[in-house]
Order: C-alpha cells, then structure tokens, then sequence
C-alpha cells in the first residue's frame, strides 16, 4: 500500500494559485494541519513571472496590476515586505484610430445608463443580490443593451475594445447587469492599477508558499488530482506524484482549482446538478500575451512614425518603466474573439504579428530584439482560460450557487468574487473558504 495513503490532515487544498495558498495559509496558521497540493511545478497559478534569460529584467504573463481597493493584496505585500510601487510614468500606446466624435458621443450615452442602473443597486458587495426589477438586465449582454438603446452602430469598435481589454471576451458574451454592478462595485475614488510589486508578481505567491511551509504546511508540487470522494466524516483526494499515485484523507477540503476544470474531475459523489449548470454559465475569458525584451526603449526617445490599424492587438504597453537598465520589454494583449485566430499561430508567428505592428510605429525595430515569449492561457491544461467573465446570467443565477459549499468540500477561487479576473478577488475567496473551515473544525 501506498505509504501515503495514511496520512491525515483537518484540511487538503488542491490549487496552489493565489486563492489556495491563501486559505492554506491562512488555516496553517491557525494550527490547522493543512496539505497544499498543485499539479503545477510551481506555485502562483496563473501568476507568471517570465524572468529567464532578461538579464535581471523581468515581465508579466499574467496578472499584475493592483487597484487601490486591493486591501488584501496591498496587505500582504506589506506584511512579507515586498516592494509595492505606483506606475507614474507608465507607458502605453493604442494599436487602432481613434474614435470619431459619434462613437465617443454614443459611448457616453451608454456609461450614463450604466451608473444609473449602479446607484440602483443597494449592495454592491453582493450584487446577485439584486432587485427582482434589475434581474432581468444579467439575461441581457452588452451589446443586447447598446442595441436597444441605439448606441451599438456607432461605437462598436469601442464597445469591443473594453470588453477584450477589461473581460477578455465580446460585447454580446458580457452580462449588461455585471458592468453595472462592477461600476458599483468599485465605485468613486478607487485608482485603477495604480500599483504593482514592484520585483514581479510571482513574489506574492512565493511568499505564501514560503510562510505556509515555514509553519509545517506541507506543499505538494508536480501531485496533480484527478478523483475527490467525500465519505460521511471526511474527504479523499487521489492524485499522482512522480509517477506515484497518492491518497489524502482530511476533515474537509477546499478546492481552488481554475473553474474549468472542476468538472473535469472524478467526483464521489458526483458533483451537485445546481454546480454544474452554475458552472456552464461561467465565461472564460480568452487571452494570449506576447511579451519582447528590445536592446533599448526605443519608444521612449522617439514619437511613432505612424498608427497602425491591428484591432487584434487590443493594447500595448511597456513592463518594465519601473525596472532598471537600458533594455526594455513591451506586452501585447489579445483578448476575445481574436484569439481564436492567434491560436491558430504558433509562438514564433505569434511574435512575428507584434513585430510586424510595432515596426509600422517604429521602422526597423525588430533589429533590437533579443528575447520573446508569447502565452496561449487557453492551452494552459491546468488553466483552460485566462480569467472568467460573468456571463449573461452568472451574476444572478449561477454565482449564488456556487459560492455554496458541498458537504465537507468548500470552493475558492476568482470566479466566486466580484473582484472579476483580480489577484484580490482569489485571495478574497481563499480567506472566506478558510474562514468556513475554520469555524466547522472548530
């Protein structure tokens, strides 16, 4: 038998993202014996710093901008003394024209409805929530609500740009409800992406996993799980390990796997008809990252020899304003329906698409070039996404649901939070699943 199948814990997290590592955490250090089980090598999900081969320089293939609101993220930043810096001279550039006057007009006379229908909603904080009056706005999409208010001929362009660039998918994939209640849900005087750590995103979750195991957490790296069986009075997770297949016994669990894959698993019982309808309405957010490290900031001595017109490429921006050194690194986002496209590119010609823009701003740039990298989060297979999006009906009818537990198995995750596809909304799901625990093996 198995020398693993024996051991015993008051909990078993699977998913060393953000959102596991917290709850982890969390009840560690609360004296909990915790085991922390990730079929990555790695911990963070998907935060990604790229780092190899920058020459101390490094970029970001995941998230990494924190709002002002982040208070948990902004928290643990200070609590592990990671440098936490503002962007004030962060650099950026648009890929498409500008807009007309008609379409900004139109785009103004959409955003007045959308802080209309926000004031109406008395909890932001738990926007499925709602009204019955307001319920019927989640069955609507975007681009359903700039239709009937005629808006959508006009600023088509813009409404497609928001939604790649903030929810990585399309105007008609995007509950109307859901912008709604995020603009209250965030609300006046908060900053956005105003800070960022400053020596990568990936110090967060080390430092996590470093303070989990410093308190006798035990972390498994490389243990993905394939079957979760719940009995009467515990939890058994099976995975394997080096090639080793392993048995866990716990009280209870927490599940912080990507919402992709949960239904991917073998569930005894089987999971609950109500969570995987829920999670049939989840949007996954599409994207791919390209990120090229440049002898020297070209963009930065020199004004753009012309605007390119690549709608695909739906920003650009600089990752290395606050790093030193005479090399830099610019990200370009795809998001949405053009990803479907890049797909079908591999790396190389994915890189080879950015040049290819880049050099109509700046001719003959690609002779600077020393180090690319470009990453499909949809082919990620332990990712399957890049974040979610709340769908037409999420909000109302599926998020409420899922934020319940099963039996002894809690969820965390991003796609529990209002935090839409932010570091904050993880770790705000991980903390309220250990909370849960906690007080159950109390």
């Amino acid at each position: 038998m198995d020398g693993d199948y024996n051991q015993r814990y008051d909990c078993v997290v699977l998913g060393a993202g953000l959102a596991g590592l917290y709850a982890a955490y969390l009840l560690r250090d609360a004296s909990y014996s915790v085991c922390l089980v990730e079929a990555r090598a790695r911990v963070g999900g998907r935060v990604c710093t790229w780092r190899e081969g920058l020459s101390g320089q490094h970029a970001e293939l995941g998230p990494e901008f924190i709002d002002s609101n982040h208070t948990r993220v902004l928290g643990l930043a200070k609590h592990f003394d990671l440098r936490v810096s503002t962007r004030p001279s962060f650099w950026g550039a648009s890929t498409m024209p500008s807009p007309s006057r008609a379409a900004q007009r139109a785009w103004r006379l959409f955003w007045r409805d959308v802080r209309d229908y926000a004031a109406a909603i008395p909890e932001p904080r738990c926007a499925w929530q709602v009204p019955d009056a307001l319920k019927p706005l989640d069955r609507l999409s975007m681009r359903d609500w700039a239709m009937q208010r005629g808006v959508w001929q006009a600023s088509a362009p813009l409404f497609q740009r928001y939604t790649r660039n903030m929810e990585a998918t399309e105007p008609e994939q995007l509950s109307f409800l859901s912008v709604a209640a995020q603009e209250a849900f965030y609300g006046d005087g908060v900053d956005a992406g105003v800070y960022q750590l400053r020596d990568g995103t990936d110090t967060l979750p080390k430092a996590l996993a470093s303070a989990f195991v410093a308190r006798g957490g035990e972390l498994r790296l490389d243990a993905p799980v394939h079957a979760i069986e719940q009995r009467e009075e515990s939890v058994c997770v099976y995975g394997v390990q080096s090639g080793k297949p392993y048995t866990l016994h716990a009280r209870f669990a927490i599940v912080a796997l990507p919402f992709p894959i949960l239904t991917q698993l073998e569930w005894t019982p089987t999971l609950s008809s109500a969570r995987r309808d829920a999670l049939a309405l989840a949007g996954r957010g599409k994207v791919i990252r390209t990120l090229i490290q440049f002898r020297t900031r070209f963009w930065r001595k020199q004004s753009p020899h012309a605007q390119p017109n690549q709608p695909d490429i739906n920003a650009l921006w600089e990752e290395t304003d606050l790093q030193s050194g005479e090399t830099g690194i610019l990200s370009f986002w795809v998001a949405g329906e053009p990803v479907e496209r890049w797909r079908r590119l591999n790396e190389a010609q994915r890189v080879e698409q950015c040049l290819q823009t880049l050099e109509v701003m700046y001719p003959n740039c690609r002779a600077q070039v020393l180090a690319a990298r470009s990453y499909d989060w949809q082919a990620d297979p332990f990712a399957q996404h890049a974040y979610i999006y709340h769908a037409p009906s999420y909000l109302t009818e599926a998020l409420p649901s899922l934020r319940t537990p099963e039996g002894r198995i809690h969820f965390a995750g991003d796609y529990l939070s209002m935090f839409v596809g932010y570091m904050e909304g993880a770790l705000e799901s991980g903390e309220a699943a250990a909370c849960a625990v906690a007080n159950a093996l109390r």
